[in-house]
């Protein structure tokens, strides 16, 4: 008798055929064919080269690091039940090799140079990062800098406590014309020091007067401090610490990009099992049109911009990651595409926890979170985001959460965060939360009428707690339960004692009737117990 396979005899049948392919950096041999753990590769780029859909990329966890990067852009991908797995076994890809003390040689005044395994963003001096020193952050009054490598601008501490534009500024051109700037140009900047001022639209300068009189473009290599490096071109340029020699230090210098990274048009994913440090941009980064993209177990520290990002049309999961000491923690910027984010911890970040910046066809979900001591904690648009506790222990000002479009936020509970809520666009609800704060806490919303803006419903606040809100400033003021007597639903002030129970590391004796779960409070204080 005839007999038809059916789509499940098929699968089956395509799941025998499915490979495993090992790396090894230890035991490794690239002559291997990567069969079987006795025959694995070294580098991860040649198990990329050889699997497909159905089969599982293994690397082996030895205890040392994987310097190299795990680059999925060759891949085709997996197929509908039969992904592509990438399992770390906990392993940890580094974006950094170690320097050689002789690639350095003395340049002038105590400053070191090397040509040799030229670092991006950061370096690791004796395992702690230091970033590269910019050349607008080492002016002084009266001084001028130009600096290609952030989009040809010529930079200007006025002196004098004056404005930029109170001065007559002229500059040469390469071409031999000069320029006389207008006054009306000078733009704000990215500096620490906030006098410093910005001019776009010119090449190199050859020369630059201020007020008629010639002064000398500063150069960062000349006014590094001990411990600071800076980067000029293809050349970089430190000062050790005070009493150190450069035999003295274990320097490290950043040179790949990403610790797994997915680009194109490709689908069906699963990475699991990985940690990443020490990467110049993201730990794990998503570009193009990457969908069904799963990543589990997938954490990442100190990087250079995040530990997680999403980018274009993609469409991912993220389940049970740690992101601490990144830029932000996660930044989806899907311009379509959608993003699922669940059981994450963010914590001590040099900007947002968690982050995004969405478009209208983009939508996100947070889950099971845990945010602490990020400057700005959660800054969302697009998202519904649930069971979140978002926690400052230190004097550091934080903003807990931001909200843009379309925003939903519940069973949230927020402890310490001077500004406990920022929203500045429409259609926001927040409801069975819990939000107190130091003193007199705020939530802040940017415009005139808030209670088109916002609903509030079953959440309690802090007593002392305000609203302020308009278009500009400055703001008009209540007391947040004034408020909600008027426009919310169910919601009214305390007086919160489980504020200093979670910021003294204990659980409540009651948990209240509102904000994140008991579990979510309980994995908090195991982590801060680390």
């Amino acid at each position: 008798m005839k007999q038809f396979l059916t789509t499940t005899t098929l699968l089956s049948a395509g799941a025998l055929f499915a490979g495993n392919y090992y790396v090894n950096n230890v035991t490794g041999l690239d002559s291997n064919d990567g069969s079987a753990p006795d025959k694995a590769f070294k580098s991860v780029k040649l198990a990329v080269g050889k699997a497909g859909a159905g089969d599982t990329i293994h690397l082996a966890n030895t205890g040392k690091l994987y310097r190299q990067s795990v680059q999925l852009h060759v891949s085709k991908g997996g197929k509908k039940d039969a992904p592509l797995t990438v399992d770390g076994h906990g392993a940890t890809l580094s974006g950094a090799d170690v320097c050689d003390p002789a690639n350095w040689t003395e340049w002038q005044n105590g400053v070191f140079k090397s040509t040799k395994q030229v670092s991006n963003v950061f370096l690791l001096i004796d395992g702690k990062m230091v970033f590269a020193v910019k050349a607008f952050d080492v002016l002084k009054p009266g001084q001028f800098c130009y600096m290609p490598d952030f989009f040809n601008r010529l930079y200007f501490f006025p002196p004098d406590k004056k404005k930029a534009g109170d001065f007559t500024v002229e500059v040469g051109q390469p071409d031999g014309s000069s320029v006389k700037l207008d006054p009306k140009k000078w733009g704000y900047t990215h500096s620490s020091i906030r006098e410093v001022r910005r001019y776009q639209g010119l090449k190199k300068p050859t020369w630059v007067k201020l007020n008629g009189k010639n002064v000398e473009l500063i150069m960062t290599k000349n006014a590094l401090k001990p411990g600071q490096w800076c980067l000029e071109g293809k050349v970089m340029y430190l000062m050790p610490p005070e009493g150190k020699k450069i035999s003295d230090l274990k320097i490290e210098s950043i040179i790949r990009q990403n610790g797994v990274s997915l680009s194109g048009s490709t689908k069906y994913y699963v990475i699991k099992n990985f940690n990443v440090q020490h990467v110049y941009n993201d730990g794990y980064n998503i570009h193009g049109q990457i969908t069904e993209a799963e990543f589990y177990n997938c954490n990442a520290r100190q990087c250079g911009d995040e530990g997680f990002s999403s980018h274009d049309k993609c469409v991912t999961l993220l389940d049970g990651a740690v992101y601490t000491e990144c830029d932000n923690g996660i930044a989806n910027v899907n311009v379509e595409g959608s993003s699922i984010t669940r059981n994450v911890i963010l914590t001590d970040s040099r900007h947002v926890g968690f982050l995004i910046s969405s478009y209208k066809k983009a939508r996100h979900t947070l889950e099971n979170a845990i945010i602490i001591n990020n400057p700005s904690q959660l800054a969302i648009a697009d998202t519904v985001a649930s069971n979140l506790l978002i926690v400052r222990t230190g004097k550091m000002y934080t903003n807990a959460i931001g909200c843009g479009r379309n925003t939903v936020i519940k069973n949230a509970t927020v402890a310490g965060n001077s500004k406990l809520i920022r929203l500045d666009k429409n259609s926001n609800t927040i409801f069975d939360s819990l939000l107190a704060g130091p003193g007199q806490s705020a939530l802040h919303v940017r415009f005139d009428d808030p209670e088109k803006l916002l609903q509030i419903k079953n959440s309690i606040f802090a007593s002392g707690t305000i609203i302020e809100w308009g278009s500009r400033y400055p703001w008009k003021t209540m007391p947040i339960g004034q408020w909600l007597e008027k426009y919310a639903t169910g919601s009214k002030t305390e007086n919160l004692t489980f504020q200093s129970d979670l910021l003294n590391g204990k659980m409540p004796e009651k948990m209240p009737p509102a904000g994140c779960s008991k579990e979510l409070i309980e994995k908090y204080l195991k982590y801060i117990k680390k």
